[in-house]
């Protein structure tokens, strides 16, 4: 049951994506701006709870420590990036090159029996990609 209900919030947490690109290109009541925002720094969360799943403090293996921390360290450049007005476009690439990679990692540590298939395959894999696609159509796609 417990899987289930972590399926469940992991594909509820795309809906707030797939809710602004509507805003972004249908409804246009927020400004892209704030849309492009919210996105960002939501998927800097995300990214970051992730590589904190990988924290493994009782074993001792620095690696996996170092692994864990990264996440945090790399949105962190990513939001100053963000106040210093970088482009859009560079800073959601960077974000999808890193959600991608995060991923294959993952799917090392998985081949290496550290991570459950189920994980995997109908959570890390699908969700990882859809958001990506959800990041990568935001900056692609011009806006009216």
């Amino acid at each position: 049951m417990n899987f289930l209900i972590q399926c469940l919030i992991s594909y509820l947490g795309l809906l707030p994506y797939f809710y602004l690109l509507i805003d972004l290109y249908f409804i246009e009541m927020l400004s892209p701006e704030v849309i492009y925002d919210i996105m960002l720094y939501n998927t800097l969360i995300i990214f970051t709870f992730i590589g904190a799943i990988n924290w493994d403090f009782k074993k001792n293996n620095i690696i996996y420590t170092i692994y864990g921390f990264m996440p945090s360290l790399i949105a962190f450049f990513i939001m100053v990036l963000n106040v210093l007005n970088y482009e859009k476009y560079f800073l959601f690439s960077a974000i999808i090159i890193f959600l991608l990679l995060q991923l294959f990692i993952d799917y090392l540590l998985y081949l290496n029996n550290k991570i459950s298939s189920s994980v995997i395959y109908y959570l890390r894999i699908p969700v990882t990609l859809t958001l990506s696609g959800l990041l990568l159509i935001s900056i692609l796609v011009s806006h009216p």
